[in-house]
């Protein structure tokens, strides 16, 4: 019998321990039938679980996704119903394993909410761990990224790890995926270079360049700079990418004269210098222009995902439509 309480916002390192705890605790034979996943079951579902009767033939493992039960006014739990969970563990089968699981939106200052009594009890039984985000000053990184290099047999020296930081920032998962994307671009050769990262890798500051370019209304360099970057990514991506930048641009132009700098700053989760760039960027241009931009990726992709259309291009030339 094994419990863990898993939270953070690394979600990379998470579920690496995770699958890393279903190899050790689980029959290779019997991984089909002795692993389950549930995403914050109703009460009488987590209960269900945490009183299951141990299999014959091994161990079982369950993870189960408790974030609404955690965090902030999700999902509550009466006395009654927090001592059924207490008798549960305490009573827990040899055989049954679980992980608990709360996963936090990169960035979001949060923690599990250490008063809440469904905390205290299954943190009483459980060996806890933290999964704290990489921050790009953490000494320890270009290491912990030259080891995932070297889990999919590339090398990586440290100039190359922060040369991987400097272009594609430090969400780990979005490396993860960039080193697999490496590893078939540079075959057959193993070893990453920097030269490999510029060409190869997508950088976040490409997606900046991009919506500010639609922002000018430079219809051939927005083509460009798109077919640039959907040779790295998915289309979809991209535009989800933009989005999230038009997203921003149109809360700072909204409340730019309603709210201060330091709020907007602490709200959007920018640095004050970078924020008061952004508004001399948008200076002469209008929240109404901005909301139409919007509108129009959203038009034109929702096109494309429903197949009304297969032209890609239509979604950055509706966008210059206003």
């Amino acid at each position: 019998m094994a419990v863990f309480l898993f939270y953070g916002q690394e979600d990379y390192l998470m579920d690496k321990e995770i699958k890393r705890l279903k190899n050790e605790l689980l029959d290779a034979s019997f991984i089909s039938m002795g692993y389950k996943v549930f995403d914050n079951p109703p009460f009488i579902n987590l209960l269900d679980c945490l009183q299951s009767a141990p299999l014959m033939f091994g161990n079982t493992l369950s993870v189960i996704y408790v974030d609404k039960y955690l965090l902030g006014n999700g999902i509550s739990l009466d006395d009654k119903q927090i001592e059924s969970i207490d008798y549960s563990l305490k009573n827990l089968s040899n055989s049954v394993n679980i992980i608990f699981v709360c996963k936090i939106e990169r960035d979001e200052n949060k923690k599990p909410d250490s008063r809440k009594k469904f905390y205290k009890t299954v943190s009483k039984y459980s060996q806890v761990k933290e999964f704290a985000q990489y921050r790009n000053y953490d000494k320890e990184l270009p290491s912990v990224i030259s080891a995932m290099a070297k889990e999919k047999d590339l090398k990586a020296d440290l100039s190359v790890s922060n040369a991987i930081i400097e272009q594609l920032g430090v969400n780990l998962t979005l490396i993860n995926s960039e080193l697999e994307k490496l590893k078939v671009a540079i075959f057959p050769e193993t070893h990453i270079t920097v030269n490999a990262i510029k060409k190869y890798c997508t950088s976040s500051e490409d997606i900046f360049i991009l919506a500010d370019l639609i922002l000018q209304g430079n219809k051939n360099e927005v083509l460009k700079q798109y077919n640039l970057l959907t040779e790295k990514r998915h289309y979809l991506e991209v535009f989800s990418l933009v989005q999230s930048n038009l997203q921003k641009f149109i809360f700072i132009k909204n409340y730019e004269r309603k709210m201060s700098n330091k709020d907007i700053a602490l709200k959007l989760k920018m640095h004050e210098f970078v924020l008061q760039k952004t508004q001399e960027k948008l200076r002469k241009i209008t929240l109404e222009r901005l909301i139409k931009i919007r509108e129009n990726l959203l038009n034109a992709e929702y096109k494309l995902k429903s197949g009304k259309s297969t032209q890609e291009d239509l979604v950055l030339e509706l966008a210059l439509l206003c």
